[in-house]
């Protein structure tokens, strides 16, 4: 009965300590609990134990049963990273506002999921399945950069036009504008425009479009704008 006795109180305290886990992972969402904590050394050490296979059947299927992925396979910083986001995301917040400066909890997540997307193939299969049911994966990455529409030629002709007006002269070869965070390289285009315009393979209306902006000869270097004439 001693014995007994015994084996009753550690199990029972086994127990409570498993109960405090659960009560972890209902306010987190995981058991990557710091192994600074009660609760987080304590899971270490089942961990411990359950690598050396020297932990209870019942124990092991009992942790098992509160989370499956409770032996933390891909490190706790992952698993605790995984989850936050994963939160974050079950809570409604759209995946399409995330950035790579994105933080939650203190945690750079937007850049733990930039190095997820970005090392996809190096990750193990259980992480893409994981990162896969956020919907977070390389074709469906809300980090890249949405594609920019290519200018067509009108547009490029309306910026040159205010450039002309605003610098009263012609853009130089090399020359670039800003243009909604876009370098647009207008002198390049311009130059191109003239010796395709020289080849007669512009466009005729295109051809219109420009040297309605300068007096004279257009696909001359010296062209002179048309608001100076």
């Amino acid at each position: 009965m001693k014995y007994g006795w015994i084996w009753d109180k550690h199990d029972a305290a086994w127990r409570a300590r498993l109960a405090t886990a659960a009560d972890y992972l209902c306010a987190h969402g995981h058991l990557a609990a710091p192994a600074t904590t009660p609760v987080g050394a304590w899971l270490a050490e089942q961990r411990h134990l359950a690598t050396k296979n020297t932990l209870d059947t019942a124990r092991t299927d009992a942790l098992t049963a509160l989370a499956a992925d409770w032996r933390l396979p891909h490190g706790a910083d992952w698993h605790r990273k995984y989850h936050l986001l994963r939160a974050h995301l079950a809570s409604g917040a759209d995946p399409a506002a995330l950035t790579r400066d994105t933080q939650l909890a203190g945690m750079k997540i937007g850049s733990w999921l930039h190095r997820q997307l970005t090392t996809w193939q190096t990750l193990a299969p259980g992480q893409q399945q994981l990162m896969t049911a956020l919907g977070l994966t390389p074709e469906a990455n809300p980090l890249a950069p949405a594609r920019r529409t290519r200018r067509t030629f009108e547009e490029t002709v309306q910026l040159l036009e205010l450039f002309l007006h605003r610098e009263g002269r012609t853009p130089a070869a090399r020359e670039t504008i800003r243009v909604d965070g876009d370098t647009v390289k207008l002198g390049a285009w311009l130059a191109k425009a003239r010796t395709k315009h020289r080849a007669r393979q512009l466009p005729e209306e295109h051809g219109r479009l420009v040297a309605a902006l300068f007096d004279g000869d257009w696909t001359t270097e010296d062209a002179v704008p048309a608001v100076l004439a």
